[in-house]
C-alpha cells in the first residue's frame, strides 16, 4: 500500500449516527451507499486516493435495493471500489445471497469478484473457490452445484461439479464440463447442463390416453445463440410431435416457441425486441391452432429508440395475420400493410412554432357502413392511405396588455379508392383560431374567430370523422373590479349568415357570497335563458341555490336549495329540488357523515315526491366490524336490506346479508353468507343463499351454495425412530356449486370441478406422498368418475402418476428442481393449503 498523509493515519471512534453522518458527506456525489450500522470509521490518503474504511460486527450496507454486511468494508472513492472482507454476506436485487471470505464490488458498472464463495439462488445452492458477476451474469469456476440443498437430505439425491457455471439474471443456470453426481458419486459427464429455476423446468412424461400410448419429453440445450428446449413427443397411431422453446441471451429480449402435434396442429411464437438509443424493434409472431387458426404478426420500428423534442421520429409498422382455415370467416381487425410515419421536430422561431407528420400505408379493415362506394368493395376492404398533418402556432404580446393568439391545425386522409364520381376519396379536419385581448387596467377587450371543418369521407370504419363546420367570429367586453365582474359576448355566425346569441354575465363574488346572473338571447327570435345562482358561505355554514329559465319553451328548470353544515369530525348536506311550473316538491336529500378515531358513520336519505317513496340507508363501521341498513318504502311495499360484515385479511373475512320485501308480511326473504380466508394452510371462498320463511313460503332451505379454493384439515405427522404413530395429513381442494333445484327427482344438482380429498404421508428425509382422488362432473345422474393422483416429493425431484377415468387416461411424468411436486400438483388442480 502507498504511504499515508504525512503525520500519520487519522483515526476516530464514533457512535452510529457520527459514522452515518461523515460518511454519508463523504459519499453524498455518488448517492448510492447508504451505511445501516457500523462501529468505527477510518480515513486515509492512498496515493492521493480517499479511502474509507469501516469495521463493526458486522459493517451493514445498503445500496439501490441490494444489501451488504461484513466484518470489514473499505471504500476507494476514485476508483468506486468496495472491499469487502470477514464474513461477507451480499443479497442483490433478485434475492440472490452470495456468502463469502472476500467479496470486491465496482460500483461503478456493479460487477464484483470473491473468494470461497456460496450462493444461494431460487432453491439452489453453489459454492466454489472463484467467482465474478460481469453484466448481471455470476461466473462460478471450478463450482459445485445442488437443488437439493435445503431438502434435510443426508446426502444430496442429486448434484453435480463443472468446470464453469454461468447464473444468468431470471436465475437461469448453464454448466459446462459437467459430472453428474447421484447421493454424490458420479454417474454421468456431460459438455454442457441447463437448469431454468424461474421458469419452464426440464420434465418428462408418459402415460395412455383413448387414442393409446404416448410420450412427451423436454430437454434442455445450450447454444452459442443461446438456450432452451428441445420438445419431442409421440403419439400410438397418431405420429409424432416436436418442437422447441428456445432463449436467446444476447443484447435483444428474445423467445421462440414452436411446436407440432399430429395430426397438423401447430403452435408457435416468435418475440423479439431490441431497444438502443439510436434505434429499437419489436416484433411478434404467433399461431395456436387450438384457438383458431391464424398466424398474428406484429412489427414495430423505430428511429430514434429514444427519442428528443429535437429530434426528427420515424416509424416503420406492419400488422396483420394470415388465415389458414377458409371454412371459417376471418377477424376483422385492422391490419397495416404496412405503415410508415415520419414526424418532424417542433421548430421554433422567436414567437413561431411549426410541427409535421406524414403517415402511409396500405390497409386491411372493416369498411365505412355510412360510405356508399365502401359498402360496394364488401364488409372488409383493402386501401392505401396517405395522413399529412401540420400545426402552427403564434403567440405576440405587441404592446402592454395586448396579447395575440393564433393555432392552426390541418389533418388530411387522402385514399386510393374512389367515389361514384370517379374522384379519389379524402377526409379534412381543418381548425384555425386566432384570439387578441387588449386589457385596460379592470377593462378587457377580446376578439376571436374560428373555423373548422372536417369533411370527405373515409372507406374504412376506423378513421371515419364525423361531418361538420364551424366558421364564426367573436367580440367580448368585461369588467373586473373586484368583487364585481361584467362580460358582454356576441358574434357573428359566417357559415350560415346569422347572428350569434348575445350573452351577458353580471358576478358578483368575494369571500363568504357569491351572486351570478346571465342571460342569453337571441337577436332575431329573443330571449333564450336565464340563469341565476347564489352562494352564502359563512363557516361552518354553506347555503347555495340555482335556478334558470328556458324562453322559448316558457319553463323553469327545477329550483335547486343547498345547505351544508361542516361538523369537528364530518359533514351534514341537505338538498332539495322544487318544480316551479306547477310540480311542486320533486326530491329532498339528506346526508350525514361522520368519524370518530377508527369509527365512522354514515347516514342518507332521499324522498321521491312525485312516485312517493323513501330511500334510507346508513353504515356504521366499527373497526374490523360494519353493520349496514338499506330501506324503500313505497305505497306498496317495504323492501329492505340488513347487512354485516367482520374481519380483515387475510381473513376470515364474514359478509352477511338479509334481504327481503315487507307487504302483508315478509316476501323474498334471503340470508346470503359470504366467506373469504386467505393463509398458508387456508384459502378459500364460500358464498351461500339461505331461504327464509316467507307469506308463501314457510321452509327454511339452502338455495345455492359454491366453494373454491384449498382448506388443510390437519398436517401429517411423522413416524417416530421406532417407526410408529404416523399420521397422513388430510387436505380438501377445488370448486363445487350446489343449486337445489325441486323440480328433479333429487330435488338438486352439485357441478365439482376437480374437488376432492388428498391424503399426505411424510417418512425419512421430509420425503412425502400425496395422494389425491379429484372429481370434474356433474351430479347426480352420471356414475362417479374420478381423477387419481399419487405424487412422490423429494424436495428437489418429483414424480406423478395420473389415472383419469373420465377420460380414460393414464400418465406419468417427471419433473426435477425446487417445488417440484407444487408445479406437477398445481397442473392437475390439487391445492394442499391456501396460499401457494
Amino acid at each position: 500500500m502507498s504511504r499515508p498523509w504525512p503525520g500519520a493515519i487519522r483515526k476516530a471512534t464514533f457512535g452510529l449516527a457520527a459514522v452515518l453522518l461523515l460518511f454519508s458527506l463523504a459519499l453524498a456525489q455518488e448517492k448510492v451507499l447508504r451505511i445501516l450500522e457500523a462501529e468505527k470509521l477510518e480515513l486515509r490518503q492512498e496515493g492521493g486516493e480517499e479511502v474509507y474504511v469501516l469495521t463493526g460486527n458486522p459493517v451493514r450496507l445498503e445500496r439501490d435495493g441490494e444489501a451488504i454486511e461484513a466484518g470489514r468494508a473499505t471504500y476507494f472513492r476514485t476508483r468506486k471500489l468496495l472491499f469487502l472482507s470477514e464474513g461477507v454476506r451480499y443479497r442483490d436485487r433478485e434475492g440472490r445471497l452470495v456468502e463469502a471470505e472476500e467479496l470486491q464490488i465496482d460500483l461503478s458498472d456493479e460487477s464484483f469478484d470473491a473468494l470461497e464463495v456460496r450462493i444461494e439462488a431460487k432453491d439452489l445452492l453453489l459454492t466454489g473457490p472463484l467467482c465474478q458477476r460481469v453484466a448481471g451474469a455470476i461466473l462460478l469456476e471450478n463450482g459445485y452445484a445442488t437443488p437439493c440443498a435445503s431438502c434435510d437430505q443426508e446426502v444430496p439425491d442429486y448434484a453435480f461439479r463443472a468446470r464453469e457455471i454461468v447464473l444468468y439474471p431470471g436465475d437461469r443456470v448453464v454448466a459446462r464440463g459437467v459430472v453428474v453426481l447421484v447421493q454424490e458419486k458420479p454417474v454421468l459427464e456431460l459438455p454442457v447442463l441447463l437448469l431454468f429455476l424461474s421458469e419452464r423446468r426440464p420434465r418428462f412424461e408418459v402415460g395412455q390416453d383413448e387414442g393409446g400410448f404416448y410420450l412427451k419429453a423436454a430437454l434442455p440445450y445450450v447454444a452459442n445463440f443461446g438456450l432452451g428446449f428441445t420438445l419431442l413427443s409421440y403419439y400410438q397411431g397418431r405420429g409424432y410431435g416436436f418442437g422447441f422453446d428456445h432463449y436467446g441471451t444476447g443484447e435483444a429480449e428474445e423467445r421462440y416457441f414452436f411446436l407440432h402435434t399430429p395430426p397438423d396442429t401447430f403452435q408457435y411464437r416468435g418475440e423479439y425486441a431490441l431497444k438502443r438509443q439510436g434505434f429499437s424493434l419489436s416484433a411478434l409472431v404467433e399461431r395456436d391452432d387450438t384457438r383458431e387458426k391464424l398466424t398474428r404478426f406484429r412489427l414495430e420500428a423505430l428511429l430514434p429508440g429514444t427519442p428528443t423534442p429535437q429530434d426528427w421520429r420515424y416509424a416503420l409498422r406492419l400488422e396483420g395475420f394470415l388465415d389458414h382455415d377458409e371454412s371459417t370467416p376471418p377477424p376483422r381487425t385492422l391490419q397495416r400493410l404496412p405503415e410508415l410515419e415520419v414526424q418532424s421536430p417542433t421548430f421554433r422561431e422567436g414567437p413561431f412554432s411549426l410541427q409535421a407528420g406524414l403517415t402511409v400505408g396500405r390497409y386491411l379493415a372493416e369498411t365505412n357502413p355510412l360510405n356508399r362506394s365502401a359498402r360496394a368493395l364488401g364488409p372488409y376492404a383493402e386501401a392505401g392511405r396517405a395522413l399529412f398533418a401540420h400545426a402552427e402556432s403564434l403567440v405576440l404580446a405587441p404592446w402592454p396588455g395586448a396579447t395575440l393568439r393564433g393555432e392552426n391545425r390541418f389533418r388530411g386522409f387522402y385514399y386510393t379508392t374512389q367515389n361514384p364520381d370517379g374522384e379519389h376519396e379524402r377526409q379534412v379536419d381543418w381548425s384555425t383560431r386566432l384570439a387578441f385581448r387588449q386589457a385596460l387596467g379592470g377593462v378587457s377587450l377580446e376578439a376571436g374567430y374560428l373555423r373548422s371543418v372536417q369533411e370527405g369521407e373515409s372507406p374504412f370504419r376506423f378513421d371515419a370523422l364525423p361531418q361538420r363546420r364551424t366558421h364564426q367570429a367573436t367580440l367580448g367586453l368585461g369588467f373586473q373590479e373586484r368583487p364585481l365582474a361584467l362580460s358582454l359576448k356576441g358574434g357573428w355566425d359566417l357559415e350560415k349568415e346569422a347572428y350569434l346569441p348575445l350573452e351577458a354575465e353580471a358576478r358578483l363574488q368575494d369571500r363568504g357570497y357569491g351572486l351570478l346572473l346571465s342571460h342569453k338571447r337571441d337577436l332575431e327570435e329573443g330571449p333564450l335563458e336565464t340563469r341565476l345562482e347564489g352562494s352564502l358561505t359563512p363557516y361552518p355554514f354553506a347555503l347555495r341555490t340555482s335556478l334558470r329559465y328556458d324562453h322559448q319553451k316558457a319553463l323553469f328548470d327545477p329550483l335547486l336549495l343547498q345547505g351544508a353544515y361542516a361538523l369537528p369530525a364530518g359533514s351534514l348536506n341537505l338538498a332539495h329540488r322544487h318544480g316551479l311550473n306547477g310540480e311542486g316538491a320533486l326530491e329532498t336529500s339528506l346526508t350525514l357523515a361522520y368519524r370518530e378515531g377508527p369509527n365512522a358513520y354514515t347516514l342518507q336519505a332521499r324522498r321521491d315526491w312525485p312516485k312517493d317513496t323513501l330511500q334510507a340507508s346508513g353504515q356504521a363501521i366499527l373497526g374490523p366490524q360494519s353493520l349496514s341498513l338499506q330501506a324503500t318504502l313505497d305505497p306498496t311495499a317495504l323492501a329492505y336490506q340488513a347487512g354485516f360484515r367482520s374481519g380483515s385479511a387475510p381473513g376470515p373475512l364474514l359478509d352477511l346479508l338479509l334481504s327481503g320485501r315487507y307487504r302483508e308480511g315478509f316476501r323474498e326473504t334471503n340470508l346470503r353468507l359470504g366467506l373469504i380466508q386467505a393463509l398458508p394452510e387456508v384459502g378459500f371462498r364460500l358464498s351461500a343463499n339461505l331461504h327464509l320463511p316467507e307469506v308463501e313460503d314457510g321452509g327454511v332451505y339452502l338455495k345455492d351454495a359454491t366453494f373454491s379454493g384449498g382448506v388443510e384439515l390437519w398436517r401429517p405427522v411423522p413416524a417416530d425412530e421406532a417407526g410408529e404413530g404416523a399420521i397422513p395429513g388430510l387436505s380438501l381442494s377445488g370448486a363445487f356449486t350446489y343449486t337445489r333445484q325441486p323440480q328433479r327427482p333429487e330435488g338438486y344438482t352439485l357441478a365439482l370441478r376437480g374437488f376432492g380429498p388428498t391424503l399426505t404421508f411424510v417418512g425419512r428425509e421430509n420425503t412425502k406422498l400425496h395422494l389425491a382422488a379429484l372429481l370434474t362432473q356433474n351430479l347426480p345422474g352420471t356414475p362417479l368418475k374420478p381423477k387419481f393422483l399419487l405424487t412422490l416429493d423429494r424436495c428437489c425431484w418429483a414424480m406423478r402418476f395420473t389415472l383419469d377415468a373420465t377420460k380414460n387416461e393414464v400418465r406419468l411424468a417427471f419433473l426435477y428442481g425446487g417445488q417440484a411436486a407444487e408445479v406437477l400438483m398445481d397442473e392437475e388442480g390439487v391445492r394442499l393449503g391456501g396460499l401457494p
